[in-house]
Order: C-alpha cells, then sequence, then structure tokens
C-alpha cells in the first residue's frame, strides 16, 4: 500500500522504495589507482622573424633641374656644378634608362623660357644613357654654367611647366616620358613669383601626371623656413612657392647657403634611381634581437648595429652611409614585440609590493 508524504509543503509518494533500490548498480567514479603522466611545458623559445627585401631601381626616370640664373647665384650654381658627380654615381653603369636636362628661371629670355640647354659640344637638349659617367659630368657641368645675367623675376615653377607642356613636343621633344618617374629639382635664393601656374594649381598637376605617388618628386635646395639664411655669399630668402610644392608632391629640402652640396645631391640621385637606404619591418620588432645582413651577387655580409639604425615610430632599419646595390636582398631579422617574454621579475620587487 501507498503512502502520500509532504514536507515544507511538497508531496512526495513512497511506494514501492525498497524496489526502487534495490534496482540500481553501483559506479566506481574513482578512476585507476596509477595514473601514468609526463611533464609537457609550454614552449617558451621565441621564434624570430626574418623579413627578406630586394633593393630595386625604377626602370626610367626623367630629371629636371631648374636653376636660378639671377644675379646673386655664382657661388650657388658652381657647388651644384661642382657636385653633380655624386648625384650621378646612382646613374652610372646602372642599366637605368634615365634622362637629365636643365632649364634656367628666366621666363623672359626667349631661349631660355622653359628650354633645355645645350652643351657646348652637341646640340643634345638633355643627357642620356648613352653618355659615359665623364661624359655625363661634364655635360652637366656645362649647361648649368647659366651665368647671372638671367631676369630679376625668378620663376622656375612658370619654367618646369613649361619644359614640360609648351615645349615638350617642340625644343624639349624626346625629355619627358609618360612611362617614366619624374624628379624636378629647383635650386634659388629668391622666392618664387610665377605668374602663369600658381602653387596649388602646380602641385594638383604634378600629382596628376603619375598613377602612384611615389612617381613625382619636387626638390627644393633653396632658403629654409621661416626666414630663410645667410653664407658667405650673401643673403636667401626663404623659398616661398617652392618649399610648398615639395610638401605637396614630397622630395628633399636643403638649405642653398650650405657650403657642400655633395650630400644631397647623392640623396637626390639615390631618390631619382629608385634606391633605399630605408627598410620597413612587418612587425615591431624588439631592438635588442634586430639583425641585418645584405646578399649581394650570391655573397651575404653581415652588418653590425653601427652600420644602420632602427626607428621604433617608423619600425624601420636605415643603413647610416651604404646603399645596397640594385637587386641586393636585405635581410632583417628580429623578435617581434608580441612574442617576447616578459623580464624575470627580481624576488626583492615581489616582496616589496607584497
Amino acid at each position: 500500500m501507498s503512502s502520500l508524504y509532504s514536507i515544507s509543503g511538497v508531496s512526495f509518494l513512497a511506494a514501492g522504495a525498497l524496489s526502487l533500490a534495490a534496482g540500481c548498480q553501483e559506479y566506481n567514479l574513482q578512476g585507476p589507482e596509477t595514473v601514468v603522466t609526463s611533464y609537457n611545458p609550454p614552449d617558451l623559445e621565441v621564434a624570430r622573424r626574418e623579413d627578406r627585401v630586394t633593393q630595386v631601381t625604377v626602370p626610367a626616370v626623367d630629371v629636371l633641374f631648374v636653376v636660378d640664373n639671377s644675379g646673386s647665384m655664382i657661388e650657388e650654381q658652381e657647388n651644384l656644378r661642382q657636385n653633380f658627380e655624386g648625384f650621378m654615381s646612382y646613374f652610372t653603369d646602372s642599366g637605368l634608362d634615365y634622362h637629365v636636362g636643365v632649364v634656367s628661371t628666366d621666363m623672359v629670355q626667349r631661349q631660355e623660357s622653359g628650354r633645355l640647354q645645350a652643351d657646348d659640344v652637341s646640340a643634345d637638349r638633355y643627357i642620356d644613357n648613352t653618355y659615359s659617367g665623364a661624359e655625363a659630368v661634364s655635360s652637366f657641368r656645362q649647361r648649368a654654367a647659366l651665368g647671372t645675367n638671367g631676369s630679376s623675376d625668378e620663376r622656375g615653377k612658370d619654367a618646369a611647366y613649361t619644359a614640360l607642356t609648351t615645349e615638350v613636343n617642340g625644343t624639349n621633344a624626346g625629355f619627358y616620358r609618360e612611362e617614366a618617374v619624374l624628379s624636378i629639382v629647383v635650386i634659388s635664393d629668391e622666392i618664387d613669383y610665377s605668374r602663369r601656374i600658381s602653387t596649388l594649381e602646380f602641385i594638383s598637376w604634378m600629382n596628376s601626371l603619375k598613377p602612384e605617388d611615389d612617381q613625382t618628386w619636387f626638390s627644393s635646395i633653396v632658403g629654409p623656413s621661416p626666414r630663410g639664411c645667410s653664407s658667405g655669399s650673401g643673403n636667401a630668402e626663404e623659398g616661398v612657392g617652392y618649399l610648398e610644392v615639395t610638401a605637396g608632391v614630397g622630395g628633399i629640402s636643403y638649405s642653398i647657403c650650405e657650403s657642400d652640396y655633395s650630400s644631397v645631391l647623392e640623396e637626390l640621385g639615390m631618390q631619382a634611381a629608385g634606391l633605399k637606404r630605408e627598410f620597413f619591418l612587418s612587425e615591431a620588432a624588439v631592438p635588442d634581437t634586430i639583425t641585418v645582413a645584405v646578399t649581394t651577387d650570391g655573397d651575404k655580409e653581415k652588418f653590425g648595429d653601427e652600420a644602420w639604425t632602427y626607428s621604433g615610430t617608423r619600425n624601420s632599419v636605415t643603413f647610416s652611409a651604404y646603399v645596397p646595390d640594385p637587386l641586393a636582398v636585405v635581410s632583417i631579422s628580429y623578435e617581434t614585440l608580441a612574442d617576447a617574454q616578459a623580464p624575470e621579475r627580481d624576488d626583492a620587487e615581489d616582496t616589496a609590493e607584497e
């Protein structure tokens, strides 16, 4: 007979309780007495990453020098001419298809006004890779010896724009190529007085010439911002009208009052040729773990940290003076910050924190 029980308002049926208990099975929930295990610690070794970057050059480049030929420019022209060999060193025997031409800032004289200057030997309007290195340097020095009788109304942007538009199929035919990188270099100790094209229009025009941003450069060897500079040859005004284009298009700014143009001309040559000294890493690196090597024609050379610097802000390695050859492979090995182990804590520090 079944009985109904109620505890704290909950009713349940107690009939057959013994038969249910009898029908239950026993289960052993304790596992085996002996368990065989092995120690398997995590792999704490930090993997190294290696970025490999090939140094390349652009296939073709057109370089236009716009040189101020007003009355105060004799020493600056000479500085440019004497240091041009450093610029050409990145082109000679490189296999690069290059054109180098020179115009003045004078837009008054008809024989100038954006027209490329010839040398004293040939009627060629520009230097190209048919010239030997010595011939190229000699020819440029003649072309850049423009004298100081040019207009004092310096119009460098107008000269460059005219050279590449109005005269592109006339006097300057063959110099400018749509498929080539374009690098314009202005050297002047005055502001720009251009009237044919404004600064903003010039920036927009240059940026529209090529499909990629790094295919156009505008560099300024002028008086620096904000107040220009002074040198043994006189004063130079801030390069208003030029510095803005350099900022808007991309390029190198350099003070015209420096006594030696060798370093900037080397930088300009390297930039125009497409060679790089700075190489970016794919991940953030632990600085002390970086190693750098360069493989050239199958020969691998390691470079100590005295030959390069690491920028955490740009996450890049920059060679101080060395420039890898075209097609050289730069290998940068490092531990990434994401994988780096936290430094071991000192027991004294732990006790102090407690």
